[in-house]
C-alpha cells in the first residue's frame, strides 16, 4: 500500500517538470532558429525525455552557442539543470530567458520558485 503523502510528494516533484515539457511544445513554435540549432534542440528534447540528462545538456549547450538569442535554448538548458538538481546553474539561464522574452510566464514562475527557495523574497515576488 502506498501512503497518500508519498504520492503527493512525488507529484509535487514531477508536476513542474511536466509543465515545463508541455510549455516547450507551445513556445518552440514562436522562435525562429537555424537548422543546426533546431537539430540540437530536437535531439536535446528527445534525450531529456529519455532521461539522458548529461547528453541533453550537451545538446542545449550547443544550441545556446549556435544562437545566443534563442530563449528556448536557454529555457531548455535550465530545465535540464533543474532536473539534475542544479538550481544555481539554472537561475542565470532563466534570467536570460526573461531578458529575451519578457512575457515567458513559465520561466518567470520557475525563477520565482528558485528565488523563493533561496530566501530572496522581494525578487521572487516580482516574478510571481
Amino acid at each position: 500500500m502506498v501512503a497518500p503523502g508519498s504520492v503527493t510528494s512525488r507529484l509535487g516533484t514531477v508536476f513542474p517538470f511536466l509543465l515545463v515539457l508541455v510549455e516547450l511544445q507551445y513556445e518552440g513554435a514562436e522562435c525562429g532558429v537555424n537548422a543546426d540549432v533546431e537539430k540540437h534542440l530536437e535531439l536535446g528534447k528527445k534525450l531529456l525525455a529519455a532521461g539522458q540528462l548529461a547528453d541533453a545538456l550537451s545538446q542545449f549547450h550547443a544550441a545556446v552557442d549556435g544562437d545566443p538569442d534563442n530563449y528556448i535554448a536557454y529555457y531548455q538548458r535550465a530545465t535540464v539543470f533543474l532536473a539534475m538538481g542544479k538550481s544555481k546553474a539554472a537561475l542565470p539561464d532563466l534570467t536570460k530567458v526573461i531578458e529575451l522574452k519578457m512575457d515567458f510566464t513559465a520561466a518567470r514562475l520557475q525563477r520565482g520558485h528558485l528565488l523563493l527557495k533561496q530566501g530572496k523574497l522581494d525578487e521572487a515576488e516580482d516574478d510571481f
